[in-house]
């Protein structure tokens, strides 16, 4: 009996130490797999497990700013000034004993609408002389007396030709508000014959008085005696233009290069020529 009771509590006693150091090793085991997960990258290793990592981070989308519109630049607008341009007009000052020019500033207005036809048309009428200047039968012209009425010059010219010959004429010069402008030539016995009421070409019209305003010497020498003499050197032709070149001398002022250049327009099925301007050259 006695034998009994000492192997039934030394049986207990193997239990209990069985226990313990059964504990002892879950312990041991714990703190090893421990040291694993934290040497080892733990949380890498359960997210692989699982199919993810654990240092990605959810990202949400930020709708992008709208950019604040600026506001439109103002563009300065260019003075006269600065573009140069004016409300007056420069013409050439003309010494009335040599004929020499000079630049001043005028405010000249430009003919109306009705003596720029006038103008047209009269030069429409003087296309028999006009006409032989251009095709080069002119050799010279001399300047006569020259007589003034109101905004009228009328000065006598003596056309010679190079086939021979001369004929006697005038040419009518018009002053619209200080600024002269050729009107028409013909010769003696023939007087033009103008239309009147008709519209003008305002292309044409409008570069005869651009033209002639800007270039007033040679047409002032002719009026104040500065040229008696007007030799044409010769005739150059282009696209409906013609330059006829010619030398003023004679009068007061030193003998001057320069030159009549004209436009061509038909008018009822005829070519008519229109001198544009006398220009010092």
């Amino acid at each position: 009996m006695a034998e009994n009771q000492a192997a039934h509590t030394e049986a207990v006693k193997s239990g209990k130490r069985g226990v313990f150091v059964a504990l002892a090793a879950v312990v041991v085991v714990l703190a090893l797999l421990g040291v694993a997960y934290a040497f080892l990258g733990g949380d890498q290793l359960v997210a692989d497990l699982f199919g993810g990592g654990t240092d990605e981070a959810a990202v949400t989308p930020t709708a992008p700013k709208t950019p604040t519109p600026e506001a439109p630049s103002t563009a300065a607008t260019p003075s006269a000034e600065a573009t140069g341009t004016s409300s007056e007009s420069t013409s050439a000052a003309i010494d009335t004993n040599t004929g020499t020019s000079g630049s001043i500033s005028t405010a000249a207005k430009p003919p109306t609408g009705d003596q720029a036809s006038r103008m047209y048309w009269e030069q429409v009428a003087s296309q028999e002389q006009i006409g032989k200047l251009v095709r080069g039968e002119i050799s010279s012209m001399k300047f006569g007396a020259v007589t003034r009425s109101g905004s009228t010059a009328n000065v006598r010219v003596t056309v010679a030709y190079k086939a021979g010959g001369s004929l006697s004429g005038t040419m009518v010069l018009r002053d619209y508000s200080g600024v002269w402008y050729f009107s028409s030539i013909a010769r003696d016995a023939n007087p033009l014959t103008v239309s009147t009421g008709k519209a003008a070409d305002l292309g044409i019209v409008s570069t005869i008085v651009s033209q002639q305003a800007a270039n007033q010497t040679l047409v002032n020498g002719i009026i104040n005696g500065a040229y008696k003499t007007c030799s044409i050197v010769g005739v150059s032709s282009g696209s409906g233009t013609a330059t006829v070149k010619l030398t003023m001398s004679g009068g007061t002022a030193a003998t001057t290069a320069g030159s009549i250049v004209c436009v061509s327009k038909v008018i009822g099925g005829t070519k008519h020529w229109f001198i544009t301007s006398f220009t010092k050259n």
